[in-house]
């Protein structure tokens, strides 16, 4: 192999390499976000039930007076 050849190899695998732990990032933090999200979306089931169970209380503590 050239001098040339080698470089050009060398060249070749670092950008590769970038590549890939670009795309590492990128899936890493799409992960993050969808825990976020998920996160998010349980705290609001848990309070909108929260309010549900509040006002069927309150709806049956109204009817029995």
């Amino acid at each position: 192999m050239s001098t040339q050849e080698d470089l050009d190899h060398a060249v070749r695998r670092a950008v590769g390499i970038a590549a890939l732990r670009r795309l590492r990032r990128l899936i890493n933090e799409e992960r993050r976000e969808e825990a976020e999200n998920r996160l998010l979306a349980r705290r609001i089931a848990w309070g909108l039930a929260a309010a549900a169970a509040v006002a069927a209380l309150w709806l049956i503590s109204r009817a029995l007076h």
